[in-house]
């Protein structure tokens, strides 16, 4: 081991170091440096950051010196490359940016008819002319039909007689219906009920009642003739093999017209009666009606328990709506294929394009007064029996079909139609 001792002209000599220093240098050999000598100054180690740097530099130099030197100049490329790259690169340049992906888009809300009337709270009631009375031709008259669902005969007769009692004077039918009377067959309060109903209704008479016994309070169709009116041949209660003890039909048969008085099973809560309904009621009830059109012009009026078309419904896009009795796609796809058996939306005829026509308000949602409602009522007709100009000679027509909301303060509304028989 060897210690370097500088030593220069100009600074003092060095003092003795301590006795501790010189045990621990032991025999270590000390070699005097001048430093005003040129050996001297390049003997003296750098700091170790210069020593590293020095290194880099020379591994630089080194690699610089023994890479081959190019001795010509590469040729340049042909022009007409040069062009092509040129253009290439200015098109580059001129390219639109992709767009920048967009976060995912909200799904907009489905919209009916009547969501544009949210806001107001109220769907505005349409004012529907009637259809003016025109001449008949020789031979034919007007058989008037009115039909209305009670939703229960007694009580209706003890806090809304005065509506029915103003209905039929409006109107004078011919036939009128009372759908869902719920009156039991032989009960004391059955008569006392059919008494006060003529009461109430002194030009009329029962021609035909219906009565459930599948259970009590449930169901019922009656019919009532006026006095004076048109009489049928035959007039006589009429059931459905899949639901022969609810009490559900009346049919009326004429000269040249059979009218069928109806009231429809609901699907019910839950839909615990759905398949029910579309794989047996509704088949039957066609069958039904096209057995019987294909002897006369067939009538088929009340309360049918769909909603058809979308202005059938106040709220047709709420996501429960498919899944609610009366307006599932399936009931109403069945009703459309009732209509392609040959038979005609009265009122949808006469009024093609109207909104707000409803027949059914729920009671429990208070929704009468701010008219959300749906069209479960009906009139259909045979197809041969709509006619747009003058009134035929040779078979019945429709002339009128029509609602009575203003009679109803909910639930559901009297409905009717005119023909020529």
């Amino acid at each position: 081991q060897t210690v370097v001792s500088v030593k220069t002209n100009s600074c003092p000599a060095a003092p003795s170091m301590p006795p501790k220093f010189d045990k621990k240098l032991g025999g270590a050999k000390v070699k005097e440096l001048n430093l005003e000598e040129p050996e001297a100054a390049e003997a003296t180690p750098a700091p170790k950051g210069k020593r590293r740097a020095a290194a880099k530099k020379e591994g630089a130099d080194a690699a610089e010196n023994s890479a081959p030197k190019e001795e010509e100049t590469p040729n340049k490329r042909p022009a007409s490359k040069r062009k092509a790259k040129a253009a290439a690169g200015e098109e580059a340049g001129n390219a639109e940016e992709p767009p920048a992906k967009k976060g995912r888009a909200k799904k907009p809300k489905p919209e009916g008819p009547y969501t544009c009337f949210k806001e107001q709270g109220s769907i505005p009631e349409p004012e529907l002319l009637r259809r003016p009375e025109v001449d008949l031709p020789e031979g034919r008259r007007r058989l008037r039909l009115l039909s209305w669902n009670v939703g229960g005969l007694r009580a209706f007769l003890k806090g809304r007689i005065a509506d029915l009692q103003a209905a039929v004077k409006q109107e004078t039918p011919d036939i009128l219906g009372i759908l869902e009377h719920k009156l039991q067959e032989g009960a004391s309060d059955t008569d006392s009920a059919l008494e006060a109903l003529l009461e109430a209704l002194p030009e009329y008479e029962v021609a035909a009642v219906s009565y459930s016994t599948a259970k009590k309070g449930y169901s019922g169709v009656l019919m009532l003739l006026r006095k004076s009116g048109a009489k049928p041949l035959k007039v006589a209660p009429e059931n459905l093999s899949c639901a022969a003890d609810e009490g559900r039909m009346v049919l009326a048969e004429f000269e040249n017209l059979f009218v069928v008085l109806c009231y429809v099973p609901n699907s019910g809560e839950g839909l615990k009666r759905h398949d029910e309904r579309l794989q047996k009621w509704d088949p039957q009830l066609r069958d039904f009606l096209k057995g019987k059109a294909a002897e006369k012009a067939v009538v088929l009026i009340g309360d049918l328990n769909v909603a058809h078309q979308d202005r059938d419904i106040w709220n047709v896009e709420a996501p429960h709506i498919p899944k609610s009795a009366g307006t599932t796609p399936q009931e109403r796809e069945s009703f459309s294929q009732l209509l392609e058996n040959g038979f005609k939306d009265g009122f949808s005829h006469r009024h093609p394009e109207v909104l707000g026509a409803f027949t059914y308000w729920s009671v429990r949602a208070g929704n009468r007064k701010s008219n959300r409602g749906l069209r479960l009522d009906y009139v259909l007709v045979s197809e041969n029996m709509v006619c747009d100009g003058d009134v035929p000679e040779d078979r019945p027509t429709l002339l009128d079909a029509f609602h009575l909301p203003k009679l109803a303060p909910g639930d559901h509304c009297a409905v009717g139609a005119v023909l020529s028989v």
